[in-house]
């Protein structure tokens, strides 16, 4: 199955749990919506930012447990689609820096790593939560590219890479929902 469509260079792809959708983003600023639950296969484009958008992942956490659609960009904007209508986003998150790779919590509070080397906490509604800190030992030194949650692990339940070349593990207080 080859899928086309974008007119530059992609950047993430992302499928959705349970239902046959994947979600495509590029550096044409648009991320595009691939349907595969019927015969005849759609897409659909959303043009919701003005710059490379870096990474759009499907969630089900926070705002009511229905399904969502949340796309991060360079232009420095968080975006929360709810996927049954996605006219326009139902929650807009403003960032300091370009937005990179971030990962959603199961309660819905999404890491947010940043080219000005901090990772960000807000949750579903776009209130900011906390930033992870930065002492001066256990901190990225160049950009962060990419987090990832692990809820099971006791000694650390966020992790963040960057581009000087450091893994780092955090224990981040999470509130049950």
């Amino acid at each position: 199955l080859k899928i086309s469509g974008h007119d530059e260079e992609l950047t993430y792809a992302s499928s959705h749990h349970s239902q046959k959708l994947v979600v495509t983003a590029s550096r044409d600023t648009t991320f595009r919506l691939w349907d595969f639950r019927e015969a005849i296969n759609s897409v659909s484009v959303f043009q919701g930012h003005t710059d490379t958008v870096t990474c759009a992942v499907f969630t089900s956490a926070g705002l009511g447990g229905e399904d969502k659609l949340v796309s991060g960009s360079d232009d420095r904007s968080i975006k929360v689609w709810e996927l049954r209508n996605m006219r326009s986003p139902i929650t807009t998150i403003r960032a300091e820096s370009g937005v990179n790779r971030f990962a959603i919590a199961s309660n819905g509070v999404i890491a947010i790593p940043h080219d000005n080397r901090q990772v960000m906490l807000y949750d579903m509604t776009g209130q900011r939560v906390n930033r992870i800190p930065r002492t001066a030992r256990n901190r990225h030194r160049r950009m962060v590219t990419a987090v990832a949650w692990s809820e099971d692990n006791s000694f650390a339940n966020l992790f963040s890479c960057g581009f000087d070349r450091l893994a780092l593990g955090w224990s981040v207080q999470l509130c049950k929902d």
